[in-house]
């Protein structure tokens, strides 16, 4: 046998070696479960306390387009604040949120919206439809799992998937293993047709926390997206009061949306 021969079955067998020393860290499928995993990325999730962001945001609808820029404020669990500049087509200049009430501007009308979050239509401000839910995870991206006692797992491209069955069809998450992230989200009717998909690409770790920069969050039939490329993101910083508060001119108009005969809130409220 010659020397470079030799040469070329040590470099082979230390690769082999080195690639199981790898790869012997992750745990074997065998062992991971819909709710390991469910868990797993739960416990990245809550590692985030506050976020700030500023990011362009698209809005794809059948025949109309929109974008502009956005800084997003969050303090969790569940206060929301977001400013849009320069949104061609959207009404909204600003939006407040939390687990009770929201609070909308639209300084190009001057008006106020404000009530109980669970009336809210976010198709009414932003033309695409969303829950309240679903924006959470339009401006995270961490997208929690849903498990029951019929749930599955599987491996595909090297990612962990977990599929659920649901009132509505069948949910499929695709899961980094590395970052504990899902990286794609997918739900089925019962006819295994794709009605919602959220998308998570560019995940990036920081102070123990996976996020990722771009989200996409899309309902196919009704040719509907709504992408959100970050520029800027700062987790876990204290945020100061001030940011979640709208900006109105003197003489805005409110306008109370909810229950005029049995309301949560004062009619007189501004913020």
């Amino acid at each position: 046998m010659t020397a470079a021969i030799k040469i070329f079955f040590l470099i082979i067998i230390s690769f082999i070696a080195f690639s199981c020393a790898t790869t012997s860290k992750i745990v074997p499928p065998a062992e991971v479960s819909p709710e390991f995993l469910q868990r797993k990325v739960r416990n990245n999730f809550h590692r985030l306390v506050s976020f700030e962001g500023k990011a362009r945001v698209i809005i794809e609808l059948p025949g109309a387009g929109h974008n502009g820029f956005s800084e997003v404020f969050i303090n969790f669990p569940d206060s929301i604040f977001v400013k849009t500049e320069a949104m061609l087509g959207i009404d909204i200049g600003s939006l407040f949120l939390d687990r009770r009430y929201f609070a909308a501007y639209a300084p190009r009308e001057n008006v106020l919206y404000y009530g109980e979050v669970e009336l809210l239509d976010l198709r009414e401000f932003l033309q695409i439809e969303l829950n309240t839910s679903e924006l959470y995870d339009a401006l995270t991206g961490l997208i929690q799992v849903i498990v029951n006692d019929d749930s599955k797992f599987s491996v595909e491209d090297g990612k962990y998937v977990v599929t659920t069955p649901v009132e509505e069809g069948m949910l499929k998450y695709w899961i980094d293993a590395k970052h504990d992230v899902v990286t794609k989200s997918h739900l089925y009717d019962r006819d295994g047709k794709l009605i919602f998909s959220e998308e998570m690409q560019r995940i990036r770790t920081r102070s123990g926390l996976a996020l990722p920069q771009i989200i996409r969050v899309t309902r196919p039939q009704a040719r509907e997206r709504i992408t959100v490329y970050y520029t800027e993101q700062k987790i876990n910083r204290p945020i100061a009061a001030a940011k979640f508060r709208l900006r109105l001119a003197s003489n805005a108009q409110r306008v109370y949306w909810g229950d005029l005969d049995r309301p949560q809130v004062e009619r007189s409220r501004s913020n």
